[in-house]
């Protein structure tokens, strides 16, 4: 969308990153808040000449707040008029007819202005995820490392072409609820996300909210002695589980070393970092693994003071 590319020029976002896209509100001086709502994920409020007001429900997963946020920015950057409530975001494209011109062009806006081509292309190398094979927790991923809804993404993806129709609509059939128990081994976890890490993560930056789980699951041969062990833990990164998945395959074969952990309060940026090492040999570094982690605050109410970057 031409709207978005030219906001992405003029705020100097770089549309093969994560887009900051509370950073480019902040920027603009953008009036912005947060409530706690029950029936509606935000609104738009004109007032005449002076800059309108966005309401962002605080209920809602980081990720749902951020496309919502690009959603009420796409009503502001084209200068809409009228007051928008919105009781729906990530809207099927195939199910448009009868929804305000100003809504479609809101919501084009917003997904091109946080997950452009270049990015979304670039993750999907980066997270080797293959169009043709894209699964319910592949896409939700995705979603995750570009800061988008699940809904949104599929709606992108269809858009850019990278999932054919049939397989949009299969994928909706998936909710995130379901696919966030399925990763965290049945495990509730409310609107907190679940970032289940592997090798293709290693160098990668995460962002996850306060709360969120994060799931790093990483291959080792048990009778070479190597063993993933934490080499630096972020401040606030707190392990609630260290052990293995499944079975071993046989013997000299590879079994899955998982360790689980959540962010507390007092988290901070920082970068995590495994090495796969033999215990009595520390300095035998078989292989390293690190990311670097930037929690993102969970806002309840007020005015907006932004994540650390969202």
């Amino acid at each position: 969308m031409g709207a978005a590319h030219r906001a992405h020029k003029e705020f100097g976002v770089n549309p093969s990153m994560r887009v900051d896209v509370f950073g480019v509100l902040r920027d603009i001086g953008a009036f912005v808040f947060f409530r706690p709502l029950r029936s509606i994920y935000g609104a738009y409020l004109p007032t005449g000449d002076s800059m309108p007001g966005l309401l962002i429900n605080s209920n809602l997963p980081l990720s749902v707040q951020r496309f919502t946020a690009a959603h009420e920015l796409g009503h502001l950057y084209l200068g809409h008029k009228i007051v928008s409530l919105e009781r729906e975001v990530g809207f099927v494209p195939e199910e448009r007819s009868g929804v305000d011109n100003d809504e479609v062009v809101a919501e084009a806006f917003g997904a091109f202005f946080l997950m452009p081509k270049a990015l979304v292309a670039t993750s999907m190398r980066e997270l080797r995820i293959e169009k043709e094979t894209m699964a319910p927790a592949d896409v939700y991923l995705l979603a995750l490392r570009m800061g988008a809804s699940y809904a949104a993404t599929i709606n992108q993806l269809r858009t850019l072409r990278f999932l054919r129709p049939t397989q949009a609509s299969e994928l909706r059939k998936h909710a995130p609820k379901e696919i966030k128990e399925e990763l965290n081994n049945e495990k509730a976890a409310g609107r907190h996300d679940v970032w289940l890490l592997n090798e293709n993560w290693d160098g990668q930056e995460i962002y996850p909210a306060i709360r969120d789980t994060i799931r790093i699951r990483l291959e080792e041969t048990p009778t070479s002695g190597y063993t993933w062990l934490v080499q630096k833990r972020p401040r606030g990164f707190h392990v609630l589980e260290d052990g293995y998945k499944g079975e071993e395959t046989a013997i000299g074969g590879v079994r899955i070393r998982e360790f689980v952990a959540s962010l507390e309060d007092d988290a901070q940026e920082s970068e995590l970092v495994l090495r796969k090492a033999r215990p009595w040999e520390r300095d035998a570094v078989g292989a390293e693994f690190s990311v670097q982690i930037h929690p993102q605050e969970l806002r309840k109410t007020g005015p907006l003071v932004l994540p650390k970057i969202a």
